[in-house]
């Protein structure tokens, strides 16, 4: 009986990486819809290389933007259907000091709400709370009086 090789229902695989000699954030692969939502929503830069285009996030950009701008480039691009790799070096998401866990239920609970999205809007408030969780959180708890949601206490 001759096997054949199994239909992906994934697009091109994409790896988002920190490269170790120039410390530039680059993502190798993928389509034309994946260069544009890395783009859009990464901020990351068209460049050809030795071995065809790949994309990079702009020079001299800081280590908290580099992890803000990789995983919201990385979330996006799950959710149009890629595989991405994301180098965990870049992931704002790690939790070094052992709260994997609360991680782990807090994207739950995003990946909960842009499921239940019913507009658009309602899907990009979830990718903007992804984008920068302690900016949305902070937001709408500021002044509120409310015992441990108060961020200034």
């Amino acid at each position: 009986m001759k096997q054949t090789e199994p239909e992906f229902w994934v697009l091109e695989y994409i790896t988002i990486t920190k490269d170790p000699r120039s410390s530039l954030v680059v993502a190798i692969g993928g389509t034309e819809k994946a260069a544009d939502i890395l783009q859009r929503t990464g901020g990351f830069l068209s460049a050809a290389g030795p071995r065809g285009d790949y994309h990079r996030l702009p020079h001299g950009l800081p280590v908290e933007q580099q992890r803000l701008k990789a995983p919201t480039a990385s979330h996006a691009l799950l959710a149009a259907g890629h595989s991405v790799h994301l180098d965990p070096a870049l992931n704002m998401l790690a939790t070094p000091d052992g709260e994997r866990d609360a991680a782990l239920r807090y994207l739950a609970h995003l990946a909960e709400r842009a499921s239940a999205a019913k507009t658009s809007s309602e899907a990009a408030e979830v990718l903007t709370e992804i984008a920068a969780p302690s900016q949305r959180a902070a937001a709408p708890h500021q002044g509120s009086g409310r015992p441990g949601l108060d961020r200034r206490q």
